[in-house]
């Protein structure tokens, strides 16, 4: 894995002054790990000076709400792998949604005509209430905004030609590509970019090297604070984690 510099100077730095911010991450992780909740807000950028979320307040589509009146042999399925999805960072979760879309889309499903229009409908909203955050977000979630309004502009496209299948589907994956922005996405992304460098832990731990140890707990931290519902928390773990190991973030 390459480094990349994280705003601290990381990746340029000397040896020297590498070994005082791994200090400088270690003394914060600690301090992070003594700490219950953080302060939480009802919508806005969250951990902006880290790897920045979206809490969006408005409510996105999802996809129980679209297959609503499908079988429920068909329903089932599909509303239990994209529920899984969710559960797993943006490199996992992906791919089981993109299975999703590909079966939600076959001809043999048919999508009701005002769930759809509804669907559109909250994704408008949604990205309205992001865009009024901040005029200077992260390039990753620029880039998450543009790919959902590129996606709520097929779907609504779709709908204006009666296609409600696909107006549905490329809804729901505006809806989505919102959803990847979210604080528990964005903190179960990097604490899982940290495990996968990571890998298990072999012979105990005993002869790891220090900084490795020390992001291991960090990522185990982070994993803590994800089942608690602590997600700004997870993200600087996660953070934190990826840091110390030289992961490079897109």
């Amino acid at each position: 894995m390459k480094n990349v510099d994280f705003g601290f100077g990381l990746a340029s730095a000397g040896p020297s002054r590498r070994r005082a911010l791994a200090a400088a991450v270690v003394v914060l992780g600690a301090s992070l790990a003594c700490r219950e909740s953080l302060t939480q807000v009802d919508s806005g950028v969250v951990a902006s000076s880290l790897r920045p979320a979206l809490k969006i307040a408005e409510p996105l589509p999802d996809l129980a709400e679209l297959v609503a009146g499908l079988p429920p042999g068909r329903r089932t399925p599909l509303v239990a792998t994209w529920k899984e999805s969710w559960n797993r960072g943006v490199a996992a979760g992906r791919p089981l949604r993109e299975e999703v879309y590909r079966a939600a889309g076959s001809p043999a499903l048919e999508f009701d005509s005002a769930a759809a229009a509804s669907a559109a409908g909250a994704v408008r909203r949604a990205l309205a209430e992001a865009r009024s955050f901040d005029r200077s977000l992260s390039p990753h979630l620029s880039r998450a905004l543009e790919e959902a309004e590129r996606l709520l502009g097929e779907a609504e496209e779709a709908g204006s030609g009666a296609d409600w299948s696909d107006s549905a589907v490329k809804a729901l994956m505006a809806a989505d590509a919102l959803r990847e922005t979210s604080p528990r996405t964005v903190a179960l992304s990097l604490v899982e970019a940290a495990e996968a460098v990571l890998g298990p832990l072999r012979g105990g731990g005993d002869e790891e090297p220090a900084n490795r140890a020390r992001a291991r707990r960090l990522a185990w931290w982070g994993r803590l604070a994800v089942d608690a519902g602590g997600h700004e928390l997870a993200i600087q773990r996660g953070y934190y984690a990826c840091l110390l190991l030289g992961v490079e973030l897109p």
